[in-house]
């Protein structure tokens, strides 16, 4: 009891902090808790896309395209084109991840596209037909009021699901 005294109760406290706070994030297998999930990782992948975009906030979007062992495919944000890419029609960020997919010769079966905003262009829809990926996930943001069950129904008659990102907690990342 000496030593507790010599050394402050409030020392002592604030080790007890740490040590309850430390041991929290970690589940009964010693493995933390907080780690992402890949589906949190691709999205946040087309959100940083979007971060990328020269265009406004409005038009912004970022496209993250995986296979089904989570490896990155292709990728693309709103307003991306060098000069080899003049031949594209449309600068959308999913029209974009699509024409590099094709560059590396990947079929989208078996493909899940995250986008930061449902598609909305024609050209864009009609490419991801074509590329024939199998699922869609999109975010949607809080004041997007747009009803999308139409376009929705569409791509899943061509067999493209069709899924709302919902976020299950807020992820942070600083970089120093």
């Amino acid at each position: 009891m000496d030593w507790l005294i010599s050394y402050g109760l409030d020392h002592l406290l604030f080790w007890i902090i740490c040590y309850f706070s430390l041991a929290k994030q970690l589940g009964p297998t010693g493995k933390r808790l907080d780690y992402i999930t890949w589906h949190q990782h691709h999205m946040f992948m087309a959100q940083t896309l979007k971060e990328m975009s020269p265009l406004s906030e409005e038009k912004a979007c970022g496209c993250y395209i995986v296979d089904q062992e989570h490896y990155q495919i292709a990728s693309g944000f709103s307003g991306q084109l060098d000069s080899s890419e003049h031949d594209v029609s449309c600068s959308h960020a999913i029209s974009v991840a699509l024409l590099r997919m094709q560059r590396v010769e990947k079929s989208g079966e078996d493909c899940v596209m995250y986008t930061s905003r449902f598609p909305e262009c024609a050209e864009c829809v009609k490419r991801i037909r074509e590329a024939k990926i199998s699922k869609i996930v999109y975010w949607v943001d809080d004041n997007d009021d747009v009803d999308r069950e139409e376009d929705k129904d569409s791509l899943e008659i061509d067999g493209v699901t069709c899924e709302k990102y919902r976020p299950m907690r807020r992820i942070s990342i600083d970089f120093y």
